[in-house]
Order: structure tokens, then C-alpha cells, then sequence
């Protein structure tokens, strides 16, 4: 890149919402500063190294915009503090976040049902969807949500909601169907009771 150049090989590129306009200084660290225009029609200025990682993608109305948007979605159904809504919240974490302490017992365990992994199925991926289907099929504050297959995703195909009791029955009953070794019987328990001491913390 020439001399002559150097200054304006981002002009006229889009970022986001931002389309760069000219090159206007370095900060104190010597990084190039871009005055760029928003898709909303305002001005700002941003570094080369914020528009080219997609740390800022518009003037702020974009993160504006967002932030009303999950409000909105959290005020439509006005549970996000309830303990359904954390079982279902917990769920989802276990299922598809990575770094979940529970992951590997969850998203991470392949199984014959579930060659990639326990999932939560896409009638449930949003929290109206579980809510309708919990509402109608019994729940309660003192039931936990069950896997009737273990093995399986979380659906409701695949699920009921079962006292502890009822869960742990459930379990075993899973274990002797597929002749497991006391090593997975006993992890599976641990699972069990780590997956109830979670629903219970959300009460």
C-alpha cells in the first residue's frame, strides 16, 4: 500500500450498518480513526480495528434497537423471572452453550437418539412455545421437567413433568432397558441429581 494511499483503503467499504467516509486521525495509540455514516443517517467516528472485527456496526442505534427488542420479548410474556422460565433457560445452557459447566453430560453426550448431542427441539427453542406445552400438561412448582428416554432430546414427544420419585424410577428403568454398567448407572445418578438440585435453585 503507497504512501499516497494509505489513508483511505477503507473509504466507501460497509460495515454493518457504516459505511466509512473518510479518514479523519490515529488515536493515541496510532490506530487509524474513520468518520463513517450510518444507515440511520448519523455520523460517527470510528478505528480500524473496531470496524474490521465487528466490534461496532452502527452509530449505537443498532444496540439501541436490540435492547428494546429482548425487552420487549421479556415484557410479551412477563416470566423471565419465574421458575419455569428458568427451567427452560437451563435447559437450552445445557443443551447449547459450550462453555455450560453441564454441557458435556447434555449438548455433548452423542447418543443413538441424538448421534450430535441431547437437544431442544425447535417447537422450543422460544419460551412460548415450552410455556404453552408446559401449562398444558401439567406443571406444577414441585415437579421437574423428565426425559422419558434419556437418552433422547428434550421434546414433547419426549418429555413429562414427574416428582423426584418418579424421575429417579425413571432412570433406573432406562438403565436396566439398555444393560448399562454400574460406572454409567452411577454417573447417570449424579446427573440426575445435579439436573434436579439445578430446578430446584430456580424455585
Amino acid at each position: 500500500m503507497g504512501a499516497n494511499n494509505s489513508c483511505a483503503y477503507l473509504v466507501g467499504q460497509r460495515f454493518g450498518r457504516l459505511v466509512v467516509l473518510e479518514h479523519v486521525d490515529r488515536n493515541s495509540g496510532g490506530n487509524h480513526i474513520w468518520s463513517c455514516r450510518c444507515d440511520c443517517g448519523n455520523e460517527t467516528r470510528v478505528s480500524t480495528g473496531c470496524l474490521q472485527r465487528g466490534k461496532v456496526q452502527s452509530c449505537g442505534c443498532l444496540r439501541i434497537e436490540r435492547s428494546a427488542a429482548a425487552n420487549k420479548a421479556k415484557a410479551k410474556h412477563g416470566m423471565h423471572k419465574t421458575r419455569l422460565y428458568s427451567i427452560w433457560h437451563g435447559m437450552k445452557q445445557r443443551c447449547h452453550y459450550k462453555k455450560h459447566d453441564r454441557y458435556d453430560d447434555y449438548g455433548g453426550r452423542k447418543t443413538g437418539r441424538c448421534p450430535a448431542g441431547i437437544y431442544v427441539c425447535e417447537a422450543w427453542q422460544q419460551f412460548l412455545g415450552f410455556k404453552e406445552w408446559a401449562l398444558a400438561n401439567g406443571y406444577a412448582d414441585g415437579l421437574t421437567i423428565d426425559r422419558i428416554d434419556v437418552d433422547g432430546e428434550y421434546s414433547p414427544n419426549n418429555c413429562r413433568w414427574a416428582t423426584r420419585s418418579e424421575q429417579e424410577k425413571n432412570k433406573w428403568r432406562n438403565r436396566i432397558r439398555d444393560r448399562d454398567p454400574q460406572e454409567q448407572a452411577e454417573r447417570d445418578r449424579a446427573r440426575w441429581e445435579r439436573e434436579i438440585e439445578e430446578q430446584d435453585k430456580a424455585a
